[in-house]
């Protein structure tokens, strides 16, 4: 019985870590990890929540037990540390959505790209760290493989440069004469099949400029 239970509180201890990495890989854009990939960042997640937690708690297992005072002998009541056990999930929970955060706005290696340690990037490709960093901030044109121009405001986009896919808010096409034709609606999505040539990210003030004109 004893085993049992301490086997019970490790996994516990470990869970909340799993938690952890879960929550990070629905909310951060990164490249695909391996089973080994997930289960190694679970457990380094794991450590660094019973560390964080830990000292709280004088480092007991969220599970405990002791023999009971009556009774036949070998008969255990089970001890469960709520407070302990409260503190793991919030924490698994904050450290997911951090982790997650961090990873998405590259701010770690952002500094330790400025202080010369490293000069990767926690983006998993030009093409979605373009857009990371420019989407509601300025218009985009794109134009196709077949030269037709369209602008507007990227909504959506893939995470995944091999679906070159974007949805463009208040889009407008723009002819040879680089007159704007709008398009009705909420937008246009662009599919891998328009086979997406180039993106051009403009100036807020070219976009004013160009507006002015029109």
């Amino acid at each position: 019985m004893p085993n049992s239970i301490q086997a019970f509180g490790v996994f516990l201890i470990l869970l909340p870590g799993f938690t952890s990495a879960y929550i990070a890989q629905q909310l951060a854009t990164r490249p695909k990890q391996t089973e080994l990939d997930k289960v190694v960042e679970a457990l380094l997640f794991s450590l660094a929540l019973y560390v964080a937690v830990g000292p709280l708690f004088h480092f007991a297992l969220p599970v405990g037990w002791h023999e009971a005072a009556s009774g036949p002998p070998g008969n255990y009541l089970v001890v469960v540390e709520w407070k302990e056990l409260a503190s793991l999930a919030g924490a698994a929970v904050l450290l997911g959505v951090v982790f997650a955060a961090n990873v998405n706005h590259d701010w770690i290696l952002s500094l330790l790209r400025k202080i010369g340690v490293t000069e990767r990037t926690s983006r998993t490709s030009i093409w979605s760290g373009n857009f990371q960093d420019i989407v509601g901030v300025t218009t985009v044109q794109v134009v196709l493989a077949d030269d037709r121009t369209v602008s507007g405001w990227v909504h959506y986009y893939s995470d995944d440069p091999g679906d070159a896919s974007l949805f463009l808010e208040k889009a407008e096409w723009i002819d040879i004469k680089n007159q704007k034709i709008p398009i009705p609606g909420p937008g246009i999505l662009l599919l891998p099949a328009a086979r997406i040539k180039y993106v051009m990210f403009l100036d807020p003030e070219a976009t004013d400029a160009q507006n002015n004109e029109t």
